[in-house]
């Protein structure tokens, strides 16, 4: 590792450390923006309640002291406790439905890693055939289309009419429950990275390197496996980390549509009840993972393509 490199992966951290700071800032002075409060209840409490809860909770304290208790707190992945969950830890709250967020998440990203890429290089190697004519109109499609529509679609069908999955885990074990969320949550990422992968295999065929081995009497299939598809699947490595961040963060919907105890749960039940540390807990981990899964991305991607201009 040479010292451009080392110096560009230091960079790259330092604006990942940089835009989780103005997700923090801007998260918390956004909140304060928010109409009503925390202690907002159909039911209004007394003003000797609300002063009690404020001094609790540091609330009385000005808000620009407010907001440096909270970054400071945040940039260690503290985010106080929940209003609404008394005594509870916003971290171990999260932490709670993350699990199941992240194993839908893992398994969605590597069934569209392995269906993406074997999709999109056979759509190459069979261009404008009836095969690759399909596969466009079906990727289209899956990218124009939104998540929930996809996951309301699949429930209706597998879960109501077929009933060959359960549409929701409540009382139900095994993974049975987890199979329309996965593959709802992986529609939209197979289709890009089919797309992705099919457009990159058709630039590394028309390259000479892979004319030359060619001429050399191998079969098109060994050629490609050996020689194009390390070049063609390089740009997916790229879209990798934003993807897996996304699949997780997007399948907040996902997870209310099939009733799964996970981050969208919780996050949507704080904005109901105005559990402020919670919302914000979640937006900031949210935007973590963006960063965190976008910065090994790129650490990826100068890895296996070292000649990278670093510019």
């Amino acid at each position: 590792m040479n010292k451009k490199m080392v110096f560009y992966i230091l960079k790259r951290i330092g604006l990942g450390l940089l835009t989780y700071l103005i997700v923090v800032t801007v998260t918390f002075w956004v909140m304060q923006l928010v109409p009503g409060g925390p202690w907002t209840r159909e039911k209004a409490l007394s003003d000797a309640v609300i002063a009690a809860l404020n001094k609790r909770y540091g609330l009385d304290q000005p808000l620009f002291v407010q907001y440096l208790r909270y970054l400071g707190r945040a940039m260690i992945g503290d985010f106080g406790v929940s209003y609404y969950y008394k005594g509870r830890e916003v971290t171990e709250i999260i932490f709670n439905g993350f699990r199941y967020s992240l194993g839908i998440g893992a398994a969605a990203a590597v069934l569209a890693l392995i269906v993406g890429i074997a999709l999109g290089t056979y759509a190459a190697t069979h261009q404008n055939k009836f095969f690759d004519r399909t596969i466009m109109v079906l990727t289209t499609a899956s990218v124009a289309m939104p998540s929930f529509v996809t996951a309301l679609i699949l429930l209706y069908i597998f879960a109501v009419n077929l009933r060959v999955v359960p549409t929701s885990p409540v009382g139900v074990d095994g993974i049975g429950p987890y199979i329309l969320p996965v593959i709802a949550a992986s529609l939209y990422p197979t289709a890009y990275i089919t797309r992705l992968v099919r457009s990159s295999t058709l630039d590394v065929i028309g390259q000479d390197y892979m004319r030359t081995a060619k001429s050399k009497g191998l079969k098109p299939e060994r050629v490609l496996m050996k020689h194009g598809l390390r070049n063609s699947v390089t740009p997916v490595i790229t879209y990798f980390g934003p993807m897996f961040a996304s699949i997780i963060t997007g399948s907040l919907v996902i997870e209310k549509v099939y009733q799964l105890p996970g981050v969208g749960r919780e996050f949507i039940r704080s904005i109901q009840n105005r559990d402020y540390p919670l919302i914000m807990g979640t937006t900031c981990l949210l935007a973590l993972l963006l960063i965190i899964f976008t910065l090994a991305s790129d650490i990826a991607y100068i890895i296996v393509n070292p000649r990278v201009d670093f510019d």
